[in-house]
């Protein structure tokens, strides 16, 4: 399940992101740091899903003395690992508390269920039961 709704990665957060580019990797030329952002633009990233990659990037590039590559922070991307009520139920009986996972709402006419941690970090739907409509009056 992809975790970013917000808006598309805009010219203020690209602004500072830059800069946090810049200040992390002094080596790192003017020009690439344009072109990271704007392929992150053009990949539809959103602002979330762009500062989560650069600050990915920072807290795990391990290319000693070198800058990344574009790709580094392009090919980022956060998912959430949902469940459905079978698997859950697998989890529960191999020792997971049920207490550890609420159902979200994924556009189906089911819920799923998603690690209450995650749902509470991105913000995710929760499931609300809908009830049916009664016919005839």
């Amino acid at each position: 399940m992809v975790v970013y709704t917000d808006k598309l990665l805009d010219d203020v957060t690209a602004g500072t992101l830059y800069l946090r580019l810049l200040q992390a990797f002094p080596k790192m030329t003017d020009g690439v740091s344009r072109i990271i952002l704007e392929r992150m633009a053009d990949n539809g990233f959103t602002c979330c899903r762009a500062i989560d990659a650069v600050n990915h990037v920072i807290d795990t590039y391990e290319g000693w003395d070198k800058c990344p590559n574009v790709a580094n922070f392009v090919g980022f991307d956060r998912r959430v690992k949902t469940l459905s009520y079978a698997e859950l139920n697998q989890r529960h009986d191999k020792g997971e508390a049920w207490s550890d996972y609420e159902a979200v709402d994924v556009g189906q006419d089911k819920p799923r269920w998603a690690m209450r941690e995650d749902v509470e970090r991105y913000g995710l739907t929760r499931w609300v039961v809908k009830q049916q409509q009664q016919g005839g009056r």
